[in-house]
């Protein structure tokens, strides 16, 4: 994701991967709706959501009964182009973004390992070695860590990784299995002692499961499916058979975070910077919005159109998204996993009546769906962001994901989805309710310009998303809100500009 950003803003990347190849094991399986949206920019969006299947709902059991059913389907509709969980594995994700990096012609060089790492005012020196030995060193103005939980970039510029494991082992099986799961469904089996979560893939009986080891198998070292297999039978019910298993591992499930997400000319992003539980599918998503988020900085500051304090922001504005995850995470997965007696028993008894109900209630929806898709990620805090005092209360802020709106823009009368106007190389700046003043600058070819016309269903859909009139919004390439305003005056668009995002004319 990173190296595309970078690449479609004409910035030389050159990324480097210890493994021999792309990854072919699904990984993390969920897409949220905020990822998309990026996809959407990056013209990958219809593809993703071909190979994909839409997760319509989650069904909960308790003791071989389903105790209730979460749907899904299009939760989020009004409030994203994506209303839905898309259920696609890290490998069709990661084939998707490496065609379109081949097609800006870059590749990954693989099989090759970055083993030290030496900063100066003005760059770094990165020490490489091949898979056959090769050995080489190259400098670079900047460095991304985008490698992991074992990250080598964390590592060389002895960044503390902060947390702990879980004291469970979880094994996680794809496998071709049938049964009384609800097909094209999330299907989970819960109980005092534990829990499945099963995850339905591409294909007739194929399945994605992930539970806890029993204990009396946790010292096993030759661990295999065969093993686990009496304690999912037992769960799912007699009418369970299973047919074959393609890939079988256990592993701890640690939630840690890096002290810092950079050291001087080094940054940290996704697993480097942060793991934690697979509760609510954030991890990959987390790390994809990491990268689209210091994209459009690094491309700035490379190319001399902004100035470097700019990189600051980064650290400031996506430390606290990696904190409020780790905390809501951490909360949800040790109830889920707790020996303890009353979290077996709010499990087996309670935790399906209680989610059951709470999803019938619209506005319980509305929030989940912005909780768990990231469309409800802000900045409001950030050095980047400020909305002026002349704004109705109520209004989307400075720092917010801009509503997603479909609007008459044209001539035809017909209403569009505005997302498609944004140019997220640029800064877009959308004028309501007021005349677009003539001399407003264009940032040296950074400024994109959207007028809405007046129009009933307009301001219907304004509305709707809480957006008043008269306003300005001045978006960032990430399209979250950095200026916003009520009467837009030119001198505080100059000052916010120069000011806040550091830009140079």
């Amino acid at each position: 994701m990173l190296g595309n950003q970078l690449a479609r803003n004409g910035i030389r990347v050159l990324i480097v991967d210890k493994n021999p190849g792309p990854s072919v094991q699904t990984k993390a399986l969920g897409v949220q709706a905020r990822t998309l949206e990026i996809y959407a920019h990056l013209g990958i969006a219809q593809r993703a959501v071909q190979l994909g299947a839409r997760g319509t709902g989650a069904n909960i059991w308790v003791e071989g009964r389903r105790a209730a059913r979460v749907p899904f389907g299009d939760i989020g509709e009004g409030l994203s182009p994506y209303p839905f969980l898309l259920i696609l594995g890290q490998d069709d994700n990661e084939r998707l973004l490496g065609e379109l990096l081949r097609s800006r012609g870059v590749g990954v060089q693989w099989n090759t390992e970055l083993t030290g790492l030496a900063q100066s005012a003005e760059h770094v020196s990165a020490m490489m070695q091949t898979g056959q030995g090769w050995k080489a060193a190259i400098e670079a103005r900047w460095v991304a860590g985008c490698d992991g939980a074992h990250s080598a970039v964390r590592q060389l510029s002895g960044i503390p990784f902060l947390g702990a494991p879980y004291e469970h082992v979880f094994f996680i099986a794809d496998t071709r299995m049938s049964g009384p799961m609800v097909p094209n469904e999330i299907n989970v089996y819960v109980w005092r002692g534990g829990f499945h979560l099963l995850f339905p893939m591409r294909g007739s009986d194929h399945w994605r499961v992930v539970g806890i080891v029993p204990r009396d198998l946790r010292e096993r070292e030759d661990l295999d499916v065969d093993a686990v297999l009496p304690s999912v039978r037992n769960e799912v019910g007699p009418l369970f058979s299973f047919h074959a298993c393609s890939w079988f591992s256990t592993y701890h499930i640690h939630h840690r975070r890096a002290e810092r997400f950079r050291d001087g000319r080094c940054f940290l992003l996704g697993d480097a910077a942060h793991i934690h539980s697979p509760v609510g599918a954030q991890g990959m998503n987390t790390g994809l919005q990491d990268a689209y988020n210091l994209g459009w900085k690094l491309a700035l500051v490379i190319s001399g159109r902004a100035g470097e304090e700019l990189l600051d922001s980064f650290a400031l504005e996506r430390v606290p998204v990696a904190e409020r995850l780790l905390q809501t995470t951490d909360r949800a997965f040790s109830l889920v996993v707790s020996d303890r007696w009353l979290a077996g028993v709010v499990r087996a008894r309670v935790l399906a009546k209680v989610v059951g109900f709470a999803m019938r209630l619209g506005w319980v929806r509305a929030l989940a769906f912005r909780t768990i898709s990231q469309i409800g990620i802000r900045y409001r805090t950030s050095p980047l962001s400020e909305t002026m005092p002349d704004l109705d209360d109520g209004a989307p802020r400075a720092g917010d994901r801009f509503p997603w709106l479909r609007l008459r823009l044209s001539a035809d009368g017909r209403a569009e989805d505005f997302f498609t106007r944004l140019d997220d190389t640029r800064f877009n700046l959308i004028v309501i309710g007021q005349p677009v003043p003539a001399d407003l600058p264009d940032l040296n070819g950074l400024l994109v310009t959207h007028h809405v016309p007046e129009d009933p269903v307009n301001d219907a859909e304004l509305r709707r998303a809480g957006v008043p009139k008269p306003s300005f919004y001045l978006l960032r390439p990430d399209c979250h809100i950095g200026l916003a305003g009520g009467r837009l005056d030119i001198s505080t668009l100059a000052r916010y500009v120069a000011e806040r995002l550091k830009l140079r004319s």
